[in-house]
């Protein structure tokens, strides 16, 4: 329904993918040509919130999102041209303006994590009136597309642990910054074509270390118990009113693991009513060796994840070290049932990468030379005409600094040079619907976002004026 239509520099192919805020586009940059995914967020005031979503639900929200797009693009003759939203901004955001503003609460908690080598970067946050669009890398395969469909991973030992550490390395950075993902599956596990894989779709992430019972968040195959349901027999403590949230994560780990060298799921979901297998492995977890073809030393690492009580679970790292360690995955006489243990030069390859420098690195030395010959060559304005713009150090975490290579060195420099000349880059979120506005000189709340002026490139200087930027009509 929306192939062909463009947004700033990228078009349009096709649709990827569906889900409850949102939609997930394939789209190119007719400039360099690279492939990307562009993530087309419902805000807030567009989907009521009431409840749990369905299945049902997901499918008629984002049905509605595919309608509104139609038409929105169809009024643009097919051909948006969007502000593009300074990256370090978004990651300012406080708690109360990402709660006024949920829609970016995804998006901030992505760019926390994104830094590392095994989660998919975001490289523009495009805004509409209607939804917010981002700009992530493109990797054609999911893990669960690889495992099922392609059996890709039947007779790799050493590629399962590839994939596995790996996954384990960014779920132990995300947790290290204080963000628990709530939605490990293989749906958001993509790989590239050198079976590198990268973490995706932080729509359900959290920042809360605990949880209460059975507060459902997931997907129900991967799913821990305490968060299904929560009896005092799993901790033998009726005092419990909270869990950590980091080990539903480590229990998710555990069924992928199964779902890599066994091909399948151990239950429906771990509720002990409700499904007849879990209820048996609660009772006796020795019927895993029965319904599947694990070997003693996984069935040993498995027990050990898959703990009831969410206090007893293994840790990643220690998990990540059994997994290097491990010399069988099966008891079937197959090519999983003998594997080598990893060397520590191998170890450190599957976890850092054997490509030298990433892309990643690069970008943040070329933002870091950029800078610097720029700071130079600014500092030959009159001090009187430029005015730096005052920051609370408070509102920000120094660690935000290093979470991203995108950060916006340009942008500085530029936003200098504007106000000298008095133009705003600045532009806020009205709350009241969703609809970005220009910063009014009179408003006592700060800005919340700032524009990144280093990607306005296609742009005609027509739509620069003293009162700011205006790259939507109407768009007050």
């Amino acid at each position: 329904m929306l192939t062909n239509c463009q947004i700033n520099n990228f078009q349009i192919t096709s649709q990827i993918g569906s889900g409850a805020y949102g939609l997930v586009f394939h789209a190119v940059d007719m400039i360099t040509e690279n492939e990307y995914a562009v993530k087309a967020v419902v805000k807030a005031s567009s989907v009521s919130e009431v409840g749990k979503p369905t299945t049902q639900d997901n499918l008629k929200k984002s049905t509605v999102l595919q309608t509104q797009l139609y038409h929105y693009f169809k009024s643009f003759q097919n051909k948006l041209f969007l502000p593009s939203i300074d990256l370090d901004s978004i990651q300012k955001l406080s708690n109360a303006q990402l709660a006024r503003a949920p829609h970016y609460k995804e998006i901030a908690l992505h760019l926390k994590v994104h830094s590392h080598a095994n989660i998919v970067t975001i490289h523009q946050v495009l805004e509409s009136p209607l939804a917010t669009f981002i700009v992530m890398d493109y990797y054609p395969r999911d893990l669960f597309t690889s495992i099922v469909d392609q059996k890709y991973f039947s007779s790799n030992g050493l590629l399962i642990k590839k994939v596995f550490l790996q996954l384990c390395s960014a779920l132990d950075h995300c947790h290290h910054m204080g963000v628990y993902h709530c939605d490990i599956k293989p749906e958001n596990i993509l790989l590239d074509t050198d079976d590198t894989i990268y973490l995706c779709d932080f729509g359900l992430s959290t920042t809360c270390q605990y949880l209460a019972p059975n507060v459902c968040i997931g997907s129900s195959y991967y799913m821990a118990p305490e968060r299904i349901l929560y009896t005092n027999e799993n901790t033998q403590d009726t005092t419990v009113t909270s869990f950590p949230t980091a080990t539903g994560d480590i229990w998710s780990l555990g069924i992928i693991l199964i779902n890599l060298t066994c091909i399948r799921n151990p239950w429906l979901k771990a509720h002990q009513t409700e499904d007849n297998t879990f209820s048996y492995f609660t009772r006796d977890s020795n019927v895993l060796k029965k319904i599947l073809p694990i070997s003693d030393q996984l069935y040993r690492l498995v027990t050990r994840i898959l703990q009831l009580n969410p206090y007893n679970r293994i840790d990643i790292r220690t998990l990540m070290s059994e997994v290097a360690n491990i010399t069988s995955f099966t008891n079937d006489n197959g090519p999983l049932s003998t594997v080598p243990k990893l060397s520590e030069e191998l170890y450190n390859t599957f976890i850092i990468g054997d490509k030298g420098m990433s892309l990643k690195e690069i970008l943040r030395s070329y933002h870091d030379d950029e800078d610097a010959d720029e700071r130079q060559s600014y500092d030959s304005y009159p001090s009187s005409s430029i005015t730096s713009t005052p920051t609370d150090e408070n509102t920000t975490p120094a660690a935000y600094a290093e979470t991203t290579p995108y950060s916006s060195d340009v942008d500085e420099v530029v936003l200098k040079a504007n106000k000298a000349i008095g133009i705003n880059n600045s532009f806020m979120l009205d709350l009241q619907d969703d609809k970005p506005q220009q910063q009014n000189p009179q408003c006592s709340t700060l800005p919340l976002l700032q524009a990144n002026l280093s990607t306005i490139t296609n742009y005609s200087t027509s739509n620069v004026n003293a009162d700011g930027f205006h790259w939507l009509p109407n768009y007050k």
